[in-house]
C-alpha cells in the first residue's frame, strides 16, 4: 500500500472570540475533511510535547520520522533548499537584513526581516559577503529577498544564542555561548558579534541605505542572526521507512528537508491557494502511480493567513484548502491501496496581537484507508477528532503508524534485515 501525508501548516487554533468561541477549523465550512474524518480513524497529536510551541522545522523534522536523528538546524535545511550545500560539520546560521533603532544604548527591531526589493537586497547581500573572519572561515550566501545565511568552517560551534529576538520593539541581544559551552562556542560568538558590528559599520553608508535614506524611505542598518545548526548528511527517507518518496511543497525550509532526505522534488504551485494545493495534490498523485509509495504533500495557506490576526480569514483560508481537497475525499479515498493522512504541524492562533507565533496546543489528525478503523468522528476539528480512535499521539508516532496502516511494519521480533529497520524489507 501507498501513502499520502498532507500537512496543513498551522491550520489548528486556539477558540476565538470573534468566531463565538469555535476555532476556524470549527467555524469554516469543510464538507471534504469532514468526510475524511467519517470515514476514517481520528485523533489529536502534540507534534513535540503538550505546551512545547513548536517551529515547523521542529514539527516536520519528527511528523517524517527523523526525532532521534540529531538536527541539523533549520538554517542548515533552508541552505539546501537554495542549493546552497556546506560541508558536512560546517556551522550555519540564518541571516536577515533588519530595520532597527537605538535607544538609550539598547538596539530595538523595528522590521525585520526588512521590507526592500530584490535587486536592493542583492546589492547588500553582496557587500556583506565581503566580510573577513577572524577565527574562522566564513561564507555568506544570498537565500533571495532579505534572508542569508552565513556558513562557518574550521570548528566553529553552534552552541550560541540569537541575537534575533522575533518580535516587534524588542531589544537584540547578544550573541554569547551557552552556559557550560566548550571554547569553540566563546570564539564562535565573538565571530558572530563581529560580524554583526562590521554589517552594521557598512551597512551604515550603504548606497542602497544612501537611495532609500533620500526618498525618505526606511534603511537597512542592521543584521539579526538565529538558528545555528551543524549540517551533516542525512540518512534517506527510503533507508528509514522503506519508502521511495516524493515531495510536492514549496518554501525553503520543505524543499530543503525533501533533498536532504532523499526526497524528489516535484514543481507545482499557483499564487492562488485553493489552486495551489490542488496541483501539489495533483502531481504527488500522478507520482504514486508512477513507482513512487510515499508522498508529502505541503501547504502554508493556513498558517499565512493566521499571522495576519484575523479570525475570519483564516476561515475563509481553510475553507478554500477543504476545495481542493476535493479529490482527495474522493477519488483518493476510494483507492484500495492508498492511505491518507492529514495533519497539522503545531497549532497557529489567529486572534493575538502579535505576541504569540505558535501555541503548544494539540493539533487534530485523520488516517484513511482501507486498515484505518472507522470511529464515531464525523468533523475534523481540534476537539471533535481528540474523541477518535487514535487518541493522543505525538509527532513522532505518525510514520509508524503509516507503516501500520500501510501493512509495512516490521513483525515485533522479526529480523530479516541486518539493519535494525522498523519496516519489513520485503514490503511490496
Amino acid at each position: 500500500m501507498k501513502a499520502l501525508l498532507i500537512i496543513l501548516d498551522g491550520v489548528a487554533d486556539r477558540s476565538q472570540e470573534a468566531l463565538g468561541w469555535k476555532t476556524p477549523l470549527q467555524a469554516a465550512e469543510t464538507p471534504n475533511l469532514d468526510s475524511l474524518a467519517g470515514a476514517g480513524a481520528c485523533g489529536h497529536m502534540y507534534p513535540l510535547t503538550p505546551g512545547v510551541c513548536p517551529s515547523s522545522d521542529q514539527a516536520h523534522w519528527r511528523i517524517l520520522g527523523y526525532g532521534d536523528v540529531p538536527y541539523p538546524g533549520r538554517a542548515a535545511l533552508e541552505a539546501l533548499g537554495a542549493g546552497v550545500t556546506p560541508a558536512d560539520g560546517d556551522v550555519v546560521i540564518a541571516v536577515n537584513m533588519a530595520t532597527t533603532v537605538l535607544e538609550a544604548d539598547r538596539r530595538y527591531v523595528q522590521a525585520s526581516p526588512a521590507h526592500l526589493p530584490e535587486e536592493a537586497a542583492a546589492r547588500i547581500a553582496a557587500s556583506l559577503a565581503e566580510y573577513e573572519p577572524e577565527f574562522f572561515d566564513t561564507r555568506l550566501h544570498h537565500l533571495g529577498g532579505p534572508f542569508m545565511v552565513l556558513v562557518l568552517s574550521g570548528g566553529a560551534s553552534p552552541l550560541v544564542t540569537d541575537s534575533d529576538p522575533l518580535f516587534y520593539r524588542l531589544p537584540v541581544n547578544p550573541i554569547v555561548g551557552f552556559e557550560g559551552s566548550p571554547e569553540a562556542a566563546g570564539k564562535t560568538a565573538s565571530e558572530l558579534s563581529r560580524f554583526s558590528s562590521w554589517a552594521a559599520d557598512i551597512l551604515e553608508s550603504h548606497p542602497v541605505n544612501v537611495e532609500r535614506a533620500g526618498e525618505g524611505m526606511t534603511v537597512v542598518n542592521y543584521v539579526l542572526l538565529k538558528w545555528p545548526g551543524v549540517h551533516q548528511g542525512l540518512p534517506s527517507f527510503e533507508s528509514r521507512w522503506g519508502f521511495k518518496a516524493v515531495a510536492s511543497a514549496s518554501g525553503l525550509l520543505y524543499t530543503g528537508l525533501a533533498g536532504a532526505t532523499g526526497m524528489e522534488l516535484l514543481h507545482s504551485g499557483s499564487q492562488d491557494v485553493e489552486e495551489d494545493l490542488r496541483q501539489k495534490l495533483e502531481v504527488a498523485h500522478q507520482a504514486l502511480g508512477e513507482g513512487f509509495d510515499f508522498a508529502f504533500v505541503h501547504t502554508k495557506a493556513a498558517d499565512e493567513a493566521a499571522h495576519t490576526g484575523r479570525p475570519h480569514r483564516k476561515v475563509h483560508v481553510v475553507e478554500e484548502l477543504d476545495r481542493a481537497l476535493e479529490a482527495v475525499a474522493g477519488a483518493f479515498a476510494r483507492e484500495a491501496d492508498l492511505v491518507t493522512i492529514i495533519t497539522a504541524d503545531h497549532a497557529t492562533p489567529s486572534g493575538g496581537a502579535g505576541d504569540v507565533i505558535h501555541s503548544g496546543e494539540s493539533v487534530p489528525v485523520v488516517m484513511a484507508g482501507r486498515n484505518a478503523r472507522v470511529d464515531a468522528v464525523q468533523s475534523f476539528d481540534e476537539v471533535s477528532c481528540a474523541g477518535g480512535s487514535l487518541g493522543l499521539i505525538r509527532g513522532v508516532d505518525i510514520m509508524p503508524l503509516v507503516l501500520n496502516f500501510t501493512d509495512r511494519a516490521r513483525f515485533g521480533t522479526s529480523r530479516l534485515d541486518p539493519l535494525d529497520t522498523p519496516f519489513r524489507p520485503n514490503s511490496p
